[in-house]
């Protein structure tokens, strides 16, 4: 087939940092490519993915390419939100414009997820055209959905319940690179949260557990809140049992992954998969998570972690983590999440729509 893959509108594919969503896109692309398919990447000009039969299609600038021509450490601390606004929208608009252009192209996979004007596209340009479901489905976002009948691919059956009508394809779950995030069967004895630092994903409370069970834990990730950083989390940052590590480069997540006793993820929010938490298990580390979205799908507890239901819970099963098989957390994770099978299913959904 020859597919378009809609990759992001701010980072470059791969990302150079920690970004989720950019390196599913970039596994769907060399996959895909590897598996026959001509493949049209549209992402950020920065954007590569290694293989004859991918084209990246440029949508403009990204926020990575702005950062390296100024002096600070984020474009946030020049322009904020305001700027990657209208970045985003510029990007969008150059998007629209260029699927309209292409005429080669037999079905569209988009990994974009907040821009409404790309739900409606199909009904342009008469491309099919499929949406792959990274965050929970808001009401707002549902009713465009609706109208134009739209393609969505869920990555977690707990996508569904809140807006139960809508076309969904078959559940296709996100994969890790098991080639990459190799196993380690001993660890250094810390614990470890990798995620955004937002109120929703509550890193506080992995502080909290790791300071009442006495365990180090190494804290890192995106400030997308940078007041509740600053006021809830930065006083509770010692240097010590609490390390602040920030944000790292791919290659070095997966060495602080494989380290880890156990990773934390205790979020609020109705996750709707989890990537992090099968890093962790790829690597070996169990995961102790609240029971909330996707993660009920991916922790098997018990098995390769614990589900908990609070902070008291959490210290318990830190202390009863070595009860779990670092070798069983590895297994389950290449056999239920890798991404070759991440690929296979999405390529069976788009054939089946043709």
């Amino acid at each position: 087939m020859n597919i378009a893959i809609i990759g992001s509108l701010l980072t470059p594919v791969p990302p150079s940092g920690q970004g989720s969503v950019e390196l599913l896109a970039y596994y769907q692309a060399l996959i895909m490519a590897r598996d026959g398919h001509n493949i049209s990447l549209f992402a950020p000009s920065d954007s590569h993915v290694p293989h004859d039969r991918v084209r990246i299609v440029e949508t403009g600038s990204s926020v990575a390419s702005f950062t390296r021509s100024v002096t600070t450490n984020s474009p946030e601390e020049v322009y904020g939100a305001a700027y990657n606004a209208r970045l985003r929208q510029v990007n969008l608009s150059n998007t629209l414009e260029l699927l309209k252009k292409i005429s080669d192209i037999d079905v569209i996979l988009n990994n974009c997820f907040d821009e409404a004007p790309v739900f409606a596209t199909e009904d342009r340009i008469k491309i099919p055209m499929f949406h792959i479901m990274h965050v929970p489905i808001l009401p707002q976002a549902a009713a465009i959905f609706k109208k134009y009948k739209t393609r969505l691919i869920p990555i977690s059956n707990a996508q569904r319940p809140d807006q139960p009508d809508l076309n969904y394809t078959d559940t296709v779950y996100n994969g890790v690179d098991t080639a990459k995030f190799t196993y380690s069967g001993d660890h250094d004895g810390y614990l470890l949260y990798l995620g955004s630092m937002g109120r929703n994903k509550n890193p506080k409370d992995a502080i909290l557990a790791a300071k009442e069970s006495g365990n180090t834990l190494l804290l890192g990730g995106r400030i997308k809140d940078r007041d509740y950083y600053e006021t809830e989390l930065a006083p509770l940052i010692d240097g010590k049992q609490i390390q602040w590590i920030g944000e790292k480069h791919p290659d070095e997540i997966i060495r602080i992954y494989q380290r880890a006793k156990a990773f934390l993820f205790p979020t609020l929010w109705n996750e709707p998969f989890g990537l992090v938490a099968i890093e962790a298990l790829s690597c070996g580390t169990p995961v102790i998570a609240y029971p909330n979205g996707g993660l009920v799908e991916i922790i098997k507890d018990g098995v390769n972690g614990y589900l908990v239901k609070n902070r008291q819970e959490m210290v318990q099963k830190i202390k009863e983590i070595d009860k779990i098989d670092r070798a069983v957390c590895r297994t389950y994770a290449e056999g239920h999440f890798s991404m070759e099978k991440m690929v296979k299913e999405y390529e069976r959904v788009l054939t089946a729509s043709l």
